[in-house]
């Protein structure tokens, strides 16, 4: 996990009135490294020791306020891969299966949740326990036998390819995925973003949305028969997307190492 990333989770979880200044940046940054002599700090800045201290502390304090959790300079890096690991930990365990019960019969069986909402429902469920109690734990919680990501969980008619608990929708994904995971980029495949459309808000979809020193870009995959969306382009590159680069797949096959240094280069330059 680089600094950058760390940065990027940090801005996440901050109120818009609360984003770290430069100086405060600063000092996350050469904490991060293991500068964590404020008097050091101090000579890359033009502010005093004191200055950058009572600066410090009201980081810390910031920090560990927006986390719920003891935030410190030399806790830094472990902290934030805790967290990150939790993160993820708690989005895979809270994941709700939707399962069309439509002519089963569930006599005797004990039902958590069922939603009987929908008028064409013919579930038997004569003689079946369902429990109002809202407290379930994550052992409770009907799981996929496969892993999933957002975006592809409902694309179920089409085979899936998985990858370390990730469903991916062809094999050049999948080389994309691991050559992304070589050189320890953080990446989020196949997942559903929520932006402004001439439409109104919408749900986009790229294959691969990317961080990388302290921007972010999109790497599409191109087959014979997909076109560019251009318009979506626009919109993803209107919230911030520095760069939307398109790989034929084909070289994605032989060259997914290549294609990936290529688009982190370019990215980093962007």
């Amino acid at each position: 996990m680089t600094v950058d990333e760390a940065l990027a989770i940090v801005e996440t979880v901050l109120d818009d009135a609360e984003q770290l200044n430069d100086v405060q940046e600063l000092i996350f940054r050469q904490c991060w490294e293991g500068r964590c002599s404020y008097e050091e700090i101090s000579q890359l800045s033009q502010y005093n020791d004191e200055y950058i201290k009572a600066l410090a502390a009201k980081l810390w304090k910031q920090l560990s306020e927006a986390f719920d959790a003891k935030v410190k300079k030399n806790n830094l890096r472990s902290f934030f891969k805790r967290y990150l690991r939790r993160h993820q930990v708690t989005v895979h365990r809270t994941q709700v299966i939707g399962v069309n019960l439509s002519g089963a019969n569930l006599s005797g069986a004990r039902v958590l949740f069922v939603n009987l909402s929908e008028s064409d429902s013919s579930a038997d469920l004569h003689g079946a326990i369902i429990s109002d109690n809202n407290q379930t734990t994550s052992d409770e919680i009907i799981k996929a036998e496969d892993g999933h990501n957002q975006g592809i969980l409902s694309n179920t008619e089409k085979r899936l390819y998985h990858w370390n608990d990730l469903c991916f929708r062809c094999e050049e994904q999948v080389k994309i995925a691991e050559a992304l995971d070589r050189t320890s980029a953080l990446f989020f495949p196949n997942s559903k973003a929520r932006l402004t459309t001439p439409a109104g808000r919408q749900n986009q979809e790229p294959d691969f949305l990317i961080f990388h020193q302290g921007k972010w870009g999109i790497l599409e995959i191109s087959h014979p028969d997909t076109e560019k969306d251009q318009t979506r382009d626009r919109q993803f590159a209107s919230h911030g997307i520095r760069i939307i680069h398109y790989c034929d797949a084909n070289r994605c096959t032989e060259e997914a190492d290549r294609i990936v240094q290529e688009f982190l280069d370019v990215l980093s330059q962007a």
